[in-house]
Parts: structure tokens; C-alpha cells; sequence
């Protein structure tokens, strides 16, 4: 058989019912049309799953999908990505991790891991070198990351070994538990960690020492040599030197950072809880994923005190806005804690921020009392508050079982107005950034979704271009340039634009690297010039910039299609009424999304989707190669 280079060439389906593993070629038809990582995973899904199957059925799949740029020497190129029906949204659920999970698995001669069924006893998968194998994980059932992590790399005796487990969230079913990389590493959001839990799988351990090849070794070489000079730039600046979180000042200082349950975009102890401060007081050192030479990970701890929290790698800028910021938290040490409980409990740090900060509101309001919390006043700015929920809500304990639900499913249960500040879009609780005080383009990521629901960083991160005004290289693709303002709404190409970025973004899950090179100036990033350079030198796919921007426009409409088919359309695509509403406070006061209808008819009309239900015309799909998804999706409009 010819070598396909650039992939370890298997798939490991593993049936949890029947306690069976076994290795499946890759099919090159795929390949071609959707090269691997995200997309490959999308048509998995697609044609496996039935619509309106439960999540939590063992119907369900869960899929560990790498790409082909995975595990290579391309500059941040750690990436795995777990592709399932997430039970928070019951629609089309992904969420990435890095470390060093993705480039061990196709080391050890797999691209993808595809699971389903529900094993009657806890199991964890242990794969080494083209083997595989179900063990018995019951002793494990009941601990959390950290010490699942450590008992697996002892009793096996593999210290190089990649972990990917899930904590008591998972376990309990928790609607938005993480599945937890190497320890800290999350992919966090979807509830991915749900799936496992419903499946009683534990954990994947992995480990391998096989080799990827390339088409062009020697041309290989060199593109990735030309992309790490220009990646590790960020080294001394931004994440490199502060993390993600080293941008919340700047966000604040805009207007753009979302405080009180996006009530407002400002925080005036912002100082208190930064990058620099972090830096200053809590840092160890900083940590890469495989192959990062940005190393955007930061190494902490709390030594003593009231809130001290042993080494472990945390407080991203999502975590301390959403566990912080957004319920009035000053105290960053107490946020620390806060995402080190989320962390080794396997919980998603910014749905959990979300739903605590909507229980105080709905408890400042009246809807929740201290009957529903056994006395526990819920109030701005403690921080026992937030410890005390997270613990309930992992246990599914008082009030807990109801925010476990996530925001959109409590906010259902309690009604009384709640739902006007229940902040979702399509049950995936809104990320650390505002639709208004950030940009509008924002607006019409939330709305409609990308495909998991709103969601800041999938595919990409939209305000590159309107709002710190970075072209990526995609100018000469047809980014509009010099962008609007970013508070502008219509009339100013916002859809076009944003319809590149899209499928630029699509390429990070796709070909299997980390958003964040993608999301720089031209000349310090994975530009669409140098993934077309590594990847057809990689494969031996001539694949020019254009090429993979047709790869990822088909990819996107799939996944959109398999959300129309459980019912998503452009009634679904929708923002929340708070964020619907004037910014209360700080210098975005009164902003607002005015015209959200204006801005989807634009962006509907540039991907070729009908205005009126908002789903890819058939000859949008006929043309991208989807004839079968058309012919269903269609069959009966």
C-alpha cells in the first residue's frame, strides 16, 4: 500500500459494549476532501450518527482526532481534538487540548481514535506502538485528575507517557466536565468529559515511538524551519512573556472585558488580578506544548496562606475572567485556587465561571433564595461563594445539581425572567470576551456558532482583525482592509470578512496545530502561504492557499449541516437579550448589538446559505462535494 506521509495511516475503533479494539485504514477518499483532525472527524460523524440520538446514549462517539501537521516539526503542532454530540448543546460538539496527547497517539500509529458504546465497569484504554488495549479502571473511578494521572503513569511505568482523563465532573455528569491533558492541559468545553463519563471511560493513556514521514523531507525541513523562526517572535511578547492572561489589562482598559455577568465590560481591581501580576508574585516557570516556541503555559502556585494551591499549570486569561472577573473577584490568588479545584475536578473553567456568576444574579434578584443554597448568601466578590459552588456543582450537591445543568438548562428550570441574563448561545455559555465591548463580529460568531455554540476561539479568534487590527496575511485573499470600526454593524463587508477568517481559523483543527500562531501579523505567524508550504511538502498534496480554504469551506458547511439536522436554523441563531443590551459601565458604556438581523443576512448571503432559514443552499454543498448531506438536508424543505 502507498505510503500516506504525513499520517500514521490508522484509525483505532474501540467498542466499549463488546470490549473490542481494533486498527482500520485510513480512507484516502477522505483524506482528499477533508485531509484529517476536525474534518475528517466532522464526516465521521455525519454519516455514524443518527439525528436526535441522546449524547449520553452509547450511541454516541467520541473521536480523538489529529491532523496531518500533528506531531511534526511544525511549530506548535501538539494538538488533539475530541469531535462528539455534546450533551451541554446537542449539537455538534469539538474541543482541543495540547501537550503532548496528539503527536504521542500518531507516534504510536494512530491518527484518530474513534469510540463508542458503554462499558458496564470503569475501563481506560492503553495504547502503545500499534497496540491497544481495554483495562480495568475501577480503582481509578472516584479520583480525580491529578491522582489518575499519576497512578496510571507509575502502575504502567511509561513517565513519558500522554494522559487524557476525566475528574468527578465527568463522573457525575456534569453537562460541561473537560477531558484533562497532562494533568492541566483542558478540552474543556462541549462536556466531552460528560461523554466519557457516560461511557465509563476513565482515561486514554498513550505512548509511542514511531516516526511521521514527509512527501519532501529536505523541503519539509526547511518550510518548518522558515515557520518556527517566525512563530517563536511571540516568544518575548505577548503570550510568550505573560500567557494569555497578559492581555486582560489592555481588554479593560478598551472596555472589553466582561464583568458582572456581562453587565459591563469594565473592573476596576483589573490590576489586581493581570498577567504582570501573576508574573510578578506566582510564577515558576513557563511551559510549551510539543513543539511551541511560544510557550504561552504558566507554572504556578499559591505557596501559603488562606488560598495556597500546590504547582500545576493554570490561570489562563478565560479562567480568571469567568472565575474572577465576572463575579467581582479582586483576589487572584483566590482565583488560582478556583481554577486548580476545575482543574483537577475535570470542569470547564468558563462555563463554571458563567453559571456561578448568573446564580448570584438570580439570587440578587430573588429567583434563587437561601432555601435553594442551605443558606449560603451568593454575593459579589467572595470568593468562598465561588469555591463553595464549584464543589457543588461537581457534586451535583443542593443548588449544584441545577448549575451542573449548565446556564441555558437552569435558567429553563427556574424561569422567572432568568433567561433574559443567561448567557449562551445555543447552551454554550459565552466566553470572557462581549459581542459589543470587543467586537461586532463576535455577534455573529455567538449567534451562529461555529459550529458549538458561542464560542470565541473556534475556529478563530475574529477580533485579530477588527480590534487589534492584524491581517494574518489574508489581505491578499480578500480580507477587507483597512477593517471597520469595531463597533461598526452593516454596510462595512463584516461578513465577507468574516467569512475568511473562518475558514482560516478552520485550518487549525483541520491540519492539527494550535490556533494561536495562526492569530499573529504576517510575518510571525502560521500564515495561509506557509500551512500550504508545510502541508503539501508534508503529504505530497499539492495544495495551494486556495485549496485549503476550499478543505475548510467544506468542513464548515458540514458541520453546520449536521446542526440543521438536529434542528438548528436561523431562529437558532441567536445572541442572549443581555448581551442584547446597552454596556452598563467604563468606556463602552451604551454600547450595544443593534442589528444582528442585518449582519446574518450579510454573512449568509457571502457563505451561500438561504436568508430565510439560514442553512446551506443545495448548490452550496453540491458544489463543495456534499451531494448526500444536500440530498438529506433538503429532501423534505
Amino acid at each position: 500500500m502507498m505510503v500516506l506521509h504525513g499520517y500514521a495511516g490508522k484509525i483505532l475503533w474501540v467498542d466499549l459494549s463488546r470490549m473490542e479494539v481494533r486498527g482500520k485504514d485510513l480512507d484516502r477518499d477522505l483524506v482528499k476532501l477533508y485531509l484529517g483532525g476536525t474534518g475528517y472527524a466532522a464526516r465521521i460523524l455525519w454519516d455514524m450518527l443518527e439525528a436526535r440520538i441522546d449524547p449520553l446514549s452509547p450511541e454516541n462517539l467520541l473521536i480523538a482526532a489529529t491532523g496531518p501537521l500533528t506531531g511534526t516539526l511544525c511549530p506548535s503542532s501538539g494538538s488533539v481534538e475530541f469531535c462528539f454530540k455534546s450533551p451541554l448543546t446537542g449539537i455538534f460538539g469539538e474541543t482541543r487540548a495540547g501537550g503532548t496527547f496528539g503527536p504521542k497517539l500518531k507516534f504510536a500509529g494512530y491518527d484518530f481514535i474513534i469510540v463508542r458504546g458503554r462499558s458496564e465497569k470503569p475501563v481506560y484504554l492503553y495504547i502503545r506502538d500499534r497496540s491497544a488495549e481495554l483495562r480495568d479502571a475501577s480503582h481509578l473511578w472516584g479520583k480525580n485528575v491529578h491522582e489518575t494521572t499519576d497512578i496510571l503513569l507509575r502502575d504502567l511505568d511509561e513517565p513519558d507517557a500522554s494522559v487524557a482523563c476525566i475528574g468527578q465532573a465527568g463522573e457525575n455528569q456534569v453537562r460541561f466536565a473537560s477531558i484533562m491533558v497532562d494533568y492541566d492541559r483542558a478540552a474543556g468545553r462541549c462536556g466531552g468529559g460528560t461523554v466519557m463519563g457516560a461511557k465509563k471511560l476513565k482515561a486514554i493513556v498513550v505512548d509511542g515511538h514511531g516516526e511521521i514521514s514527509a512527501a519532501k523531507p529536505d523541503e519539509f525541513f526547511e518550510a518548518a524551519l522558515e515557520a518556527i523562526n517566525a512563530v517563536k517572535i511571540r516568544a518575548t511578547k505577548g503570550m510568550g512573556k505573560h500567557g494569555t492572561l497578559g492581555g486582560l489589562v489592555n481588554l479593560n482598559e478598551s472596555g472589553a472585558l466582561p464583568t458582572r455577568n456581562f453587565k459591563t465590560c469594565y473592573f476596576e481591581e483589573a490590576e489586581k488580578v493581570s498577567g504582570q501580576t501573576l508574573s510578578e508574585k506566582y510564577l515558576i516557570k513557563k511551559r510549551s506544548c510539543f513543539g511551541c516556541p511560544i510557550g504561552c503555559g504558566r507554572y504556578i502556585q499559591v505557596p501559603a496562606g488562606e488560598y495556597q494551591t500546590p504547582p500545576h499549570e493554570g490561570a489562563e486569561y478565560e479562567t480568571v475572567d469567568m472565575l474572577g472577573v465576572q463575579s467581582m473577584i479582586g483576589n487572584l490568588e483566590a482565583i488560582i485556587k478556583a481554577g486548580y479545584l476545575c482543574n483537577i475536578y475535570g470542569l470547564d473553567t468558563i462555563s463554571a465561571g458563567n453559571v456561578i456568576a448568573f446564580a448570584i444574579e438570580a439570587y440578587e434578584r430573588g429567583i434563587i433564595s437561601e432555601r435553594d443554597t442551605n443558606g449560603m448568601k451568593l454575593r459579589w466578590g467572595d470568593p468562598e461563594v465561588t469555591l463553595t459552588l464549584i464543589e457543588k456543582i461537581v457534586n451535583k450537591e443542593g443548588i449544584g445539581r441545577l448549575l451542573a445543568e449548565g446556564v441555558k438548562r437552569a435558567s429553563e428550570k427556574l424561569g422567572k425572567g432568568s433567561e433574559e441574563f443567561a448567557c449562551h448561545g445555543k447552551g454554550l455559555e459565552i466566553p470572557a470576551h462581549d459581542a459589543r465591548g470587543t467586537t461586532k463580529s463576535l455577534a455573529i460568531q455567538y449567534a451562529v456558532g461555529n459550529p458549538r455554540g458561542a464560542c470565541h476561539i473556534e475556529p478563530i479568534w475574529a477580533p485579530m482583525w477588527d480590534f487589534s487590527k492584524v491581517d494574518m496575511g489574508l489581505r491578499k485573499y480578500g480580507l477587507p482592509w483597512p477593517p471597520p470600526s469595531r463597533f461598526e454593524e452593516t454596510g462595512v463587508r463584516r461578513g465577507e470578512g468574516y467569512k475568511l477568517l473562518v475558514f482560516f481559523g478552520e485550518l487549525a483543527g483541520i491540519l492539527g496545530v494550535c490556533r494561536f500562531p495562526l492569530q499573529a501579523a504576517e510575518e510571525e505567524s502560521l500564515n495561509l502561504d506557509r500551512l500550504s508550504k508545510l502541508t503539501t511538502t508534508l503529504t505530497g498534496f499539492d495544495l495551494k492557499p486556495q485549496d485549503l480554504l476550499r478543505i475548510s469551506e467544506r468542513v464548515y458547511n458540514l458541520k453546520r449541516c449536521f446542526n440543521v439536522r438536529e434542528g438548528v436554523d436561523r431562529r437558532s441563531d441567536r445572541l442572549p437579550k443581555r448581551v442584547m443590551e446597552p454596556i452598563a459601565s467604563g468606556p463602552t458604556k451604551g454600547v450595544r448589538v443593534e442589528n444582528l438581523d442585518g449582519m446574518l443576512d450579510e454573512f449568509y448571503d457571502v457563505m451561500g446559505w438561504d436568508r430565510e432559514t439560514g442553512i446551506p443552499k443545495k448548490e452550496k454543498l453540491i458544489e463543495l462535494g456534499l451531494n448526500d448531506v444536500a440530498e438529506e438536508i433538503w429532501r423534505s424543505r
